[in-house]
C-alpha cells in the first residue's frame, strides 16, 4: 500500500507515526517528569495531568497498531526501543508518589542485621541502630511491621546485599524483570498466533512505567513469574507452572486467584506445587515468629486502610451502610463471590494455551472487580500484560483512570472526591456490563438455535 503520492509505503508511514508518538511520550517522561519533580504545582494534580496526556498518546499508538499496523519488524523494534527509553528516562528521577520503596530498602537492611522484618516495626527501639537520614524518615507506617510476604523479603535482602540503600539499583532490577516480562509476552503472543506488535499494550503503558520503574513497586516482579506460570501451564508442565505461580504468591498474595482458574480436574501436581512452594517460603519465618509471619496483613484488612474502594463502595455507601458490621458482611460476600467466580472460570477453562490465557485474564479481572479492600494504582499492573492478548476496553480504560485515586492525597485526609470516583469506576462498570451483555446476546441465540441432524 502507498500513500497518495505513491512514494511512501504503508510500513514506512506506520514507522513514522509510531516514531512520532514515541518521541512525544519520551518528551513527557523526560521534560514533563522533571517539571513535575520541581514541585511548582501540587505534585499529585500535576502528575494526573501528565499521566492523562501520556495515556492519550498511548491509546492512540495502541489503537493504530492493533487495528491498522502492518506486520513489520522495524515497527516492532520501534515499539520495544521506545518502551525501553521511557523506562531509562525515569531511572534517576526522584521518588514522587509512593514511599513503599523505602520500606523495601529498610526490610532488606533489617534482614542483613539478622532480624526478621516481621518481628519489629521500624520505630521499635530494637532497630534504632539501623536508622539513618536517607531511608528511615521516609518509611510509611513506621510503627507497623512489614506487610510483604517472604518472597518479596528475599528479593529485598538480595538487593540490600548487592546495592544497599540504592534506589537506582532497585529500579535497574525492576527493569531487568520487565525485560523478562516482554520476552515472555512475545513468546506467548507467538504461541497464541497474535500480532507481536500487541506488546505495545504493556511496553508503552504509562501505568506500568510510573508505578513500575519510577515508583519502584515490587508488583512488577510478580508479572514475569505469572507469565512463566502461564507459559508452562499452557504447555502442559504442571509442576513448573505451580512453582512459578507459588513464587508469584510469595511476592504478593493476590496471584493465588489464578490457582483455581488454571487448575484442571485430576491434575493435583499443579496445586500441590503451588502449596509446597508457598509453604517452603513461609517456613523459615513461621519457625521464628510463628503467626507473626502474617505481618501487617490482618490490620491491612481493617477499615482504617480503606482507600479507593470499588464495587463494595457502590453496594454499601449509597445505602448508608458504612459501619463495621455492614463492612464485614460486604467484604465476606465479595470474597466468597470472588472465590466462586474463579472456580467457575477454571471449570470453563478449555485447557489449551488460549484457554489458559483467557482464564488468567478473567480471573485477574474478577479479582480487581470484586476485591473489597483498597485499590491502589499499582494493584492494577498485573492485568496489563493480559490485555496484550485481548485489549479489554473496560480494563484498558481503568489502567488509566485508576490514577485519579491520587486526588485523595491532595487534601488529606479527605477520601477521593465523588466526581473523581465516578470518573474512575463509572465507565469501568458500564463497559463491563456492556461486554457481558454482548456476550449473552451472542451466546443465547446460538444456544437456542435448532440442531441439525
Amino acid at each position: 500500500m502507498t500513500l497518495s503520492d505513491g512514494s511512501v509505503t504503508r510500513p514506512a508511514a506506520a514507522r513514522a507515526l509510531v516514531g512520532g508518538l514515541g518521541l512525544v511520550s519520551l518528551l513527557g517522561y523526560t521534560v514533563g517528569l522533571s517539571l513535575l519533580a520541581a514541585g511548582s504545582l501540587r505534585t499529585h494534580v500535576a502528575y494526573i495531568v501528565l499521566f492523562s496526556a501520556l495515556f492519550l498518546v498511548y491509546l492512540t499508538a495502541t489503537r493504530f497498531l492493533l487495528r491498522w499496523g502492518p506486520a513489520d519488524r522495524i515497527l516492532l523494534g520501534l515499539v520495544l526501543a521506545f518502551g525501553l527509553l521511557f523506562r531509562v528516562a525515569v531511572l534517576a528521577s526522584p521518588v514522587l508518589l509512593s514511599s513503599d520503596l523505602y520500606r523495601y530498602l529498610w526490610d532488606g537492611r533489617v534482614q542483613w542485621a539478622g532480624i526478621s522484618p516481621y518481628r519489629y516495626p521500624p520505630a521499635a527501639d530494637e532497630l534504632a541502630p539501623l536508622r539513618d537520614e536517607a531511608v528511615y524518615p521516609n518509611i510509611n507506617r513506621p510503627t507497623k511491621v512489614t506487610v510483604y510476604p517472604p518472597g518479596a523479603q528475599a528479593v529485598f535482602a538480595l538487593m540490600a546485599r548487592v546495592a544497599p540503600n540504592s534506589i537506582v539499583a532497585w529500579r535497574v532490577f525492576l527493569l531487568a524483570s520487565e525485560i523478562a516480562t516482554v520476552a515472555l509476552l512475545l513468546a506467548l503472543l507467538r504461541r497464541t498466533r497474535s500480532s507481536p506488535a500487541a506488546v505495545i499494550v504493556y511496553a508503552w503503558s504509562p501505568l506500568v512505567i510510573f508505578e513500575g520503574v519510577q515508583a519502584g513497586h515490587v508488583d512488577l516482579v510478580v508479572i514475569p513469574l505469572v507469565l512463566a506460570a502461564l507459559a508452562w501451564r499452557g504447555g502442559g508442565s504442571s509442576m513448573r507452572a505451580g512453582i512459578a505461580l507459588g513464587g508469584a504468591v510469595l511476592l504478593k498474595l493476590y496471584p493465588l486467584v489464578l490457582l483455581p482458574a488454571w487448575w484442571r480436574s485430576r491434575d493435583w501436581r499443579f496445586p500441590a506445587a503451588v502449596a509446597a512452594t508457598v509453604a517452603l517460603g513461609y517456613l523459615p519465618h513461621a519457625a521464628t515468629v510463628r503467626l507473626g509471619a502474617a505481618g501487617f496483613l490482618p490490620e491491612y484488612l481493617g477499615s482504617a486502610e480503606d482507600h479507593n474502594i470499588g464495587l463494595r463502595a457502590l453496594l454499601t455507601y449509597p445505602l448508608g451502610l458504612t459501619g463495621e458490621l455492614p463492612r464485614a458482611v460486604a467484604m465476606g460476600v465479595l470474597f466468597a463471590l470472588m472465590a466462586g467466580v474463579v472456580v467457575w472460570i477454571g471449570r470453563a477453562n478449555g485447557g489449551n494455551a488460549a484457554g489458559m490465557t483467557r482464564a488468567g485474564a478473567l480471573a485477574v479481572g474478577a479479582y480487581l472487580l470484586l476485591v473489597p479492600t483498597s485499590m491502589h494504582p499499582w494493584y492494577v499492573l498485573w492485568i496489563v500484560p493480559f490485555l496484550c492478548f485481548s485489549p479489554w476496553p473496560a480494563w484498558l480504560y481503568f489502567s488509566g483512570a485508576v490514577s485519579l485515586s491520587y486526588l485523595s492525597y491532595v487534601v488529606e485526609p479527605a477520601p477521593i472526591p465523588w466526581w473523581a470516583w465516578l470518573a474512575e469506576y463509572g465507565p469501568l462498570f458500564a463497559l463491563l456490563f456492556l461486554s457481558g451483555w454482548r456476550t449473552i446476546a451472542h451466546r443465547v441465540p446460538t444456544a437456542l438455535a435448532p440442531r441439525t441432524l
